[in-house]
């Protein structure tokens, strides 16, 4: 196998292990949402937080191939 190969496989696997956290947090239905970070289609950083006073919040998230 070649280098890249290798820096790329190691750079997903730093990914991956990034996105572990020690204690997952769990959501019950009809209960407050935990709240979490994600990076937006333009790379800037957006939380649930944000959107504390604002009514209603629909989160979607959609399970695409690629």
């Amino acid at each position: 196998m070649n280098r890249r190969f290798w820096i790329v496989a190691g750079l997903a696997a730093g990914a991956l292990l990034a996105g572990c956290a020690a204690e997952p947090q769990t959501a019950t239905v009809g209960g407050k949402a935990p709240d979490f970070s994600l990076n937006d289609t333009s790379g800037s950083v957006v939380s649930l937080s944000d959107y504390q006073d604002v009514q209603p919040v629909l989160l979607y998230f959609h399970m695409a191939v690629g």
